[in-house]
């Protein structure tokens, strides 16, 4: 149900209420999400699918490789890892002394248990897609501390390919049916309270965690506000000790506060989209996708949107300023080119289009509203469709024409493959390109750095081109913290979250 301005205070007595009904959670830190899933949310990383399933999942968890803020692949339960000569096998050696919340010594047979798993169709999990290099055949335990990945073809940078959200280390024979509620990894917290329908989860120190003196708090409850309002009327409070995501107008209200200290991230890393579908008209025509792109004020965006707290976008995931981007400049605004496409394409009087939304991520009604006006500049009429936040995920997207959405930053190629290619299960814009699809699988087996980029490069002028996603804008994701907590600053991409470091001094 959309709130209004005289329900909000009855609905943030009852946010804060809910931090001091429960006796279990007195002690513990209090973390903030924003996006909530409700009994959808899931302790199995092979379905991680919300902000949410991330967060719960990153408290209970490690991955065998992760990735550090500039998107390079960093050691975590693997220390090591080298390559063959001929580049089609990796092995890596695993981390000394690490065992499960049950007490169970991790082994290599739990690393090769969870690839395999997340690869066999029978699992069901998105994130098989990102893995589909792999051979199931040629995951292997060397022994108890090494694993060997033989892949039929070179996989020039398969330690990044694997650090997705997907490969956190399940034990050897764990089931989807158990793991949907109950995650038993080797992370820094262990799961206490879990119960979804009255919104308590709280995690408890893992006090044999393989990292020593991590983490610093004794446990975490975690919980959603999904209203911007009461989150920050929450934090100003001293009810709860960190938002993990504030919007620009937060940020803004919150500015010298000494109550709240906001946390950006290194880097902006994840990005808002307005997503055409391109098998409906009128965005299966190319003329329509491109005149919509064109009306965009990239910069406008960044400046009234985002509040200045972002780079612009060029229609790609591939940041302007990344090294590996396309086109270091912007796309520039070209209203008339934007009229002439649309004649081209049989809309000579202009055309009008309906753009559902909703306040279930960073400023999206808001983009909506920017870009209604924008368009109305080359005939457009957008007519924007404000619907629940609460359903939104479950009811408009992907199942609309044009809609709002955003997505978390990741490294260059997996963010090229997961949402874009053919067939990709999140392929927003149902977009499919056989010349793309052809760059991004022979950028993954090219050894030739050099070759690589420019593989990538072309793959991303294609999708800017002739894709169905406009990408405005890249966003800095930022944090609060409650005065007199430290520890926790946010990653570029919005799936990963590191609370070992939290603590509050009082």
């Amino acid at each position: 149900m959309k709130m209004t301005k005289s329900s909000r205070p009855s609905v943030l007595v009852a946010c804060l209420s809910s931090f001091l009904a429960v006796p279990a959670a007195a002690d513990c830190l209090k973390v903030i999400g924003t996006e909530g899933g409700g009994t959808s949310l899931t302790m199995d990383p092979a379905f991680n699918n919300l902000n949410d399933d991330s967060v719960q999942q990153n408290l209970v968890f490690n991955k065998l490789v992760n990735v550090d803020p500039n998107f390079q692949p960093i050691p975590e339960l693997a220390k090591s890892w080298s390559v063959s000569e001929d580049g089609k096998t990796w092995t890596f050696a695993l981390q000394d002394g690490v065992s499960f919340h049950d007490g169970k010594p991790m082994t290599a047979a739990d690393v090769v248990y969870t690839f395999k798993r997340l690869i066999d169709p029978a699992t069901g999990s998105p994130g098989a897609a990102l893995l589909d290099f792999l051979d199931p055949a040629g995951i292997t335990a060397v022994d108890d501390r090494t694993v060997s990945m033989t892949t039929k073809d070179v996989v020039a940078e398969l330690p990044l390919l694997i650090a997705n959200k997907y490969t956190m280390i399940v034990q050897d024979g764990a089931t989807s049916e158990t793991l949907r509620s109950k995650g038993v990894g080797t992370g820094p917290f262990m799961q206490d309270v879990y119960d979804l329908a009255q919104d308590t989860r709280i995690f408890q120190k893992n006090p044999s965690y393989w990292r020593p003196g991590l983490p610093m708090a004794e446990c975490i409850d975690l919980k959603v506000i999904t209203e911007e309002v009461s989150r920050i009327a929450a934090i100003q409070a001293g009810s709860v000790d960190l938002i993990l995501s504030a919007g620009p107008a937060a940020l803004t209200t919150l500015q010298g506060d000494p109550k709240a200290t906001p946390v950006p991230a290194a880097g902006a890393g994840g990005y808002i989209t307005l997503s055409m579908q391109t098998d409906a008209p009128p965005f299966d025509d190319v003329r329509v996708r491109q005149a919509m792109k064109l009306v965009v004020d990239r910069q406008l965006i960044i400046d009234t949107v985002l509040l200045g707290n972002g780079v612009a976008g060029n229609d790609n995931p591939v940041a302007p300023n990344n090294p590996m981007a396309y086109r270091s400049d912007t796309i520039p605004r070209d209203v008339e080119k934007a009229k002439a496409l649309l004649v081209e394409a049989g809309y000579p009087d202009g055309l009008s289009i309906d753009l559902n939304t909703a306040d279930a991520g960073p400023s999206y009604v808001m983009l909506a509203q920017v870009y209604q006006q924008m368009a109305a500049d080359a005939g457009i009429t957008v007519n924007i469709i404000n619907n629940p936040a609460e359903s939104y995920w479950d009811v408009i997207w992907m199942k609309v024409p044009f809609f709002s959405s955003s997505w978390n930053g990741r490294s260059v190629p997996e963010a090229l493959a997961y949402t874009f290619t053919t067939g990709a299960e999140y392929n927003e814009g149902r977009w499919s390109n056989p010349d793309y699809d052809a760059l991004i699988a022979g950028a993954r087996i090219e050894t030739d750095e050099g070759k690589r980029i420019e593989m990538v490069k072309k793959a991303q002028e294609i999708l800017a081109t002739d894709g169905g996603i406009i990408i405005p804008a890249f966003f800095v994701d930022t944090a609060v913290l409650r005065t007199g907590c430290t520890g926790y600053v946010p990653h570029p991409s919005a799936a990963i979250y590191s609370f070992e470091a939290l603590t509050c001094a009082d």
